[in-house]
């Protein structure tokens, strides 16, 4: 048996609604130390900002509805749940579980680690991802800050598959814990991407697999998978807003 955590059912919604729960998420281990993990949709295109992002800064318009992450890192497009092209994840980890698992509490180790389960899981269905390498990273990252769109270029936190960036993932840490933000593409539509964040280059699961699971079979998959990465039995828990 594992510790105890979290799980919150897949819904859709609109984009500040997802991110209001995120935030009650996060805000919610405080009271409660304890892993969570949520997956979910959205109920339009929306494009969602990093937390240092202004968007009509970037110099673009963008027609579409925006939202802002209380995570880090830069744009990203989500395309309406109904398409399926996407699937949005959120992990809350407690810092009290980190110190006890891991020895090096660096931003970089605590990103390969929170990341290990969309690694294991992307394997169990046939995906290898690209190795991470330090120098590359490095350079990554400075392109990284010059960029508008999540997609455009890969850090030590994102996934790619052959070059194309497969899943992005931005965090913030508060002292009580960590909530890592992410968007694991299935099937984008590159038309819309060119059109509202040109310069991404995107793969999906369906488009390298085409044989893996739909998205509700892609859910259970993660979560196992993420129930034997952390050592977690997960319970599953309503999200603490109503839409």
């Amino acid at each position: 048996m594992g510790s105890l955590g979290y799980f919150w059912p897949y819904q859709v919604a609109a984009g500040a609604w997802q991110m209001q729960q995120d935030r009650q998420l996060l805000e919610g281990m405080r009271r409660d130390p304890r892993l969570v993990l949520r997956f979910y949709g959205w109920d339009q295109l929306t494009l969602s900002l990093g937390r240092h992002q202004v968007w009509p800064a970037l110099g673009i318009s963008a027609g579409i509805p925006t939202v802002q992450r209380p995570t880090g890192g830069r744009a990203v497009l989500h395309q309406a749940a109904i398409d399926q092209a996407e699937l949005t994840y959120s992990l809350g980890i407690p810092w009290v579980y980190l110190r006890e698992t891991l020895p090096n509490l660096k931003r970089a180790c605590v990103y390969d680690y929170c990341c290990r389960f969309l690694v294991q899981g992307l394997a169990e269905l046939g995906i290898t991802v690209d190795a991470a390498n330090r120098d590359e990273c490095r350079i990554q990252d400075r392109l990284y800050a010059d960029k508008t769109s999540c997609f455009a270029a890969r850090t030590r936190a994102d996934l790619s598959w052959r070059g194309q960036k497969l899943i992005g993932s931005a965090q913030l840490w508060q002292p009580w814990g960590i909530l890592q933000q992410g968007s694991i593409l299935l099937q984008p539509n590159r038309d819309l991407w060119d059109r509202y964040l040109p310069g991404s280059t995107v793969v999906g699961i369906h488009d390298i697999c085409p044989q893996s699971p739909p998205l509700p079979g892609l859910i259970e998959h993660f979560l196992r998978v993420a129930g034997q990465c952390f050592s977690v039995d997960w319970q599953v828990q309503d999200s603490f807003l109503g839409i």
